[in-house]
């Protein structure tokens, strides 16, 4: 191999977790930011002897910083924040957050995690073994967490999530324990591929830097290899989401993640020009103005037949998809404890998600693909 493609074949693998180095002066002062790509809401630094965590809410501000020290390094004297560090890699991990448990499975480590929050909901099958043989725990629900069980384990890292500030205080008295613990901030990010990068964050509380930066390639290949099929498509079937719930449909907003699966597998949602990323409630009758004649409609609730649907109420018999039977719901892969796969999985397959969305929507696209999440209402 000539030194051009050997330059070249080095180039490639360097960018795929590429860090920006400053200039050497002082190793203490300088930091590596490792390369994020679609994330926003994280960034990973690293120092001579550790590595800091950033994480931050939706407005840019830092909300965490967490210091990773490997266990078998003295903690560095200018790491003043005792309470945020995390000795590395983790091996016993509590998470309360089902979404968690995807990242920690694609890196290979499920059998750390010793205890959940909701077992009852979980799907992922060595997790549901453990849960069943008892050697998994179930540690509550934010503010009746099992404090008891937490201390008798004795994890590494708490793993949390936080909607609406409500987790706060649980943080504050776990950390009283002496317990680490983390909040994520994935479920904020602006995009899907975003909440998928957060395996690079994980990657390194469990030392595993370069398999997350793979996966998240691979992913993101996918994701975008899909994409460009759907590129130049003219025909795009109008879309659909959702059901209504005590009388009220929550629409999603337009620049919301499912607006932009949408858009990327060739449909044309019907809301895409609302400007909200939440939802917005809607009554029956506004959504029926707008969407009767819908070819494709999506994640109808916990609908499982076209019977459910009517049963909600018998005014949705009118709409254009209920008589075409166009109507495909994300529970595929939900077993018969409640767990739904697409809740924890889909948060890092994205491209799995585009790839089902793109065979309902365009199906002669992909001729061979069996959906994955996703199934029709009969």
């Amino acid at each position: 191999m000539n030194l051009k493609l050997l330059l070249a074949a080095f180039f490639i693998f360097f960018i795929s977790c590429q860090t920006d180095n400053e200039n050497e002066k002082n190793i203490k002062d300088i930091s590596s930011v490792i390369q994020i790509i679609s994330a926003e809401l994280f960034k990973i630094e690293e120092f001579d002897i550790y590595r800091v965590l950033s994480v931050y809410d939706k407005t840019g501000a830092v909300t965490n910083k967490y210091y990773l020290v490997e266990k078998d390094k003295q903690i560095p004297v200018e790491i003043s924040d005792k309470k945020n560090i995390i000795r590395t890699p983790v091996t016993n991990v509590i998470c309360l957050s089902t979404t968690h448990i995807a990242y920690i499975d694609m890196l290979d480590e499920t059998d750390k995690i010793t205890a959940v929050s909701g077992s009852q909901y979980i799907y992922n099958p060595v997790l549901r073994k453990g849960i069943i043989s008892r050697e998994i725990k179930d540690a509550g629900y934010e503010n009746s967490l099992d404090f008891e069980l937490l201390l008798s384990l004795k994890p590494d890292v708490v793993t949390v999530y936080d909607i609406n500030g409500t987790i706060s205080p649980v943080i504050n008295k776990i950390k009283k324990f002496n317990i680490p613990v983390i909040q994520i901030n994935e479920y904020l990010e602006s995009s899907l591929l975003g909440q998928t990068e957060w395996i690079k964050f994980f990657g390194e509380l469990f030392g595993k830097r370069e398999l997350a930066c793979t996966k998240f390639n691979e992913v993101y290949r996918n994701y975008n290899e899909l994409k460009q099929k759907t590129d130049k498509i003219k025909n795009k079937p109008k879309v659909l989401l959702n059901m209504p719930w005590k009388g009220t449909w929550y629409i999603p907003g337009g620049k919301s993640n499912i607006a932009q699966l949408i858009e990327d597998a060739g449909g044309d949602y019907i809301w895409k020009n609302n400007p909200e990323k939440h939802n917005t409630p809607l009554n029956i009758e506004d959504v029926y103005l707008n969407a009767f004649d819908a070819d494709i409609w999506l994640n109808p609730g916990q609908a499982n037949s076209l019977s459910d649907i009517f049963g909600t109420d018998n005014r949705l018999a009118k709409f254009k998809p209920v008589k075409t039977s166009n109507i495909y719901n994300r529970n595929k892969r939900l077993n018969k404890f409640g767990g739904n796969d697409y809740m924890e999985s889909g948060t890092v397959r994205p491209d799995l998600i585009l790839r089902d969305l793109i065979k309902i929507l365009h199906p002669e696209l992909l001729p061979e693909h069996e959906l994955f999440y996703y199934t029709k209402l009969e």
